[in-house]
């Protein structure tokens, strides 16, 4: 098969008709119609078929769309990568992070990136979802999880402890109580959502599960942060959000003699499995895992 062949396949499917193909290929449609049969005749099947309103694809012209499109963007990989050794990186990187941790331990890190790497522009938006980098069309991701995703690939970045504080006026209220007194106060926690959440600590080895019922449930760590400091509930957070204000004296610390297992604790840094990633996105993956984490300065 004719690779190039595959590839004008792909610019025919995304437009709108054989004519304005030729025009943006710098073809005449004759060449082009021509081409496209070529291809049929080498993969032997139909790719498009024609009505009198539209150009429908095939289920094997699908199927060859998918794997031009590939083909497209391992070739223009390749290219980037190569040009990389020659020029310093340059283009632009789609990033996701969280919304605690991004505001406050990655941003200042983007900052140092960009003036690093002053031929290189981002975008950045805010998430704690797992997403699929590939559909989200997201280069890179960081997120705080228990186990990566088995389709990505997954760098650790650093670890994450849990912590269950409260306003000074809420902390008196819980005194020495043990976890019980989890389920006689309310309580901040992250989704997931439901009537019952789960609160796992760990002394000595022993895992003890207490069930509460959350008065809110947030995605933002930095609103549920602000509501725990409000006194609204004992929070369950993890160590970048809540140690600032710890020990600033905002919030007290409850139950220290446990350890807290909260829903993720490791900070991971995703991408695509491709053999061939553009230079820009080699070099923040590369300045994300060389440079130390940092932690939040005291709000």
């Amino acid at each position: 098969m004719d690779l190039n062949l595959l590839l004008l396949f792909a610019e025919i499917v995304e437009t709108p008709n054989l004519s304005e193909a030729a025009r943006r290929l710098g073809l005449s449609r004759s060449r082009v119609s021509q081409r496209l049969k070529t291809l049929e005749s080498q993969i032997g099947a139909q790719l498009m078929r024609r009505t009198t309103r539209r150009v429908d694809l095939t289920d094997a012209g699908r199927t060859a769309y998918e794997h031009a499109l590939r083909l497209r963007e391992d070739a223009g990989a390749a290219l980037a990568a190569i040009a990389g050794h020659r020029h310093s990186p340059r283009g632009h990187v789609r990033v996701s992070v969280p919304t605690g941790l991004g505001r406050l331990t990655l941003a200042p890190l983007l900052l140092d990136f960009l003036q690093a790497q002053p031929e290189i522009t981002l975008k950045v938006t805010f998430s704690n979802r797992i997403d699929d980098l590939v559909a989200d069309n997201i280069d890179v991701a960081v997120r705080v999880l228990a186990q990566p995703p088995e389709t990505v690939v997954a760098r650790e970045l650093g670890r994450v402890a849990w912590r269950l504080c409260a306003a000074p006026e809420l902390a008196a209220a819980f005194g020495t109580g043990g976890p019980d007194m989890l389920r006689r106060l309310p309580v901040v926690t992250p989704p997931p959502t439901g009537r019952d959440y789960a609160i796992r600590l760990s002394r000595r080895g022993v895992v003890e599960t207490v069930l509460v019922q959350p008065r809110l449930q947030a995605e933002d760590f930095l609103f549920m942060r602000d509501t725990v400091l409000a006194g609204a509930g004992i929070g369950l957070l993890p160590d970048y959000i809540a140690d600032a204000p710890i020990a600033a004296g905002k919030l007290l610390r409850l139950l220290p003699d446990y350890d807290v297992l909260g829903p993720g604790d490791r900070i991971f840094l995703l991408t695509t499995p491709t053999p061939h990633p553009a230079p820009a996105v080699h070099a923040l993956v590369a300045f994300l895992r060389e440079g130390a984490l940092r932690r939040p300065a005291e709000s």
